[in-house]
């Protein structure tokens, strides 16, 4: 049983926040960390598509000195990896096109890993794309298009995450997404997977949220709304309660 699966079994669904650490300073990081943990988040994430590893470092840096709970690096390349995390989502991007983010990063990052110690989550990471214009990660990581009726690719592409005996898969509509992932979808990947599956992407809302647990999601995954409206995320999280 894999640490994901551990806190399911004894926690139900789960909340991550993610931080981002070119959206803002180390220190409001630290902040933005410190009122996530006392709203009832899980876990945080650290990551974006473009954060460097020296502002990542000092990011993970605030966050563990304002908050106990468990930090996770989501590294958008090998530079991501801060030896003051508790975990690393070791991730391919299943969709990608380019070779950088299935293993190329992965394999420049591995030396990293053993020799920080941070323990590994191996994460197939699919990329939906719920909004009419490209968001940043599917720029970035040159993904193969999944629309948001095109069902069975996006199960076809968590599949072969669980067949490489990946940890859980990530389905994400991105940073910044017009709309979350289908329902749908939800439902038939969680169904043919069984492993933790972890969602984020367009959840602004209690409505948005219990939507996606309600179709399996085990973990729910919000970002910008941790900064702009921590109401709504305490909100958020009670419900998946």
């Amino acid at each position: 049983m894999n640490v994901l699966e551990k806190w399911i079994q004894q926690k139900g669904t789960l909340h991550f926040t993610l931080i981002d650490p070119d959206k803002q300073t180390p220190a409001a990081s630290g902040e933005l960390a410190g009122k996530a943990e006392i709203l009832g988040s899980t876990a945080i994430m650290v990551g974006g598509s473009t954060a460097g590893a020296e502002i990542t470092d000092e990011c993970v840096n605030a966050i563990k000195d304002s908050c106990s709970i468990p930090v996770i690096l989501f590294p958008n390349a090998a530079g991501g990896v801060s030896p003051a995390a508790d975990f690393l989502f070791f991730m391919m991007l299943m969709n990608s096109k380019d070779p950088r983010f299935l293993t190329g990063e992965q394999m420049n990052a591995a030396p990293h890993l053993e020799k920080f110690g941070v323990e590994p989550i191996p994460m197939g990471y699919i990329v939906v794309s719920t909004s009419k214009e490209p968001t940043t990660v599917e720029k970035v990581g040159k993904v193969d298009r999944i629309a948001p009726d095109d069902v069975e690719k996006a199960v076809a592409y968590a599949l072969t995450a669980k067949y490489f005996g990946m940890a859980c898969v990530y389905l994400e509509a991105g940073s910044g997404a017009e709309k979350p992932i289908p329902v749908e979808m939800i439902k038939a990947v969680k169904e043919k997977i069984r492993i933790p599956l972890i969602v984020g992407g367009g959840i602004r809302d209690v409505e948005s949220a219990k939507k996606v647990a309600d179709a399996g999601a085990d973990v729910i995954v919000t970002g910008t709304i941790a900064e702009k409206n921590p109401e709504m995320l305490a909100k958020i999280i009670k419900a998946l309660r």
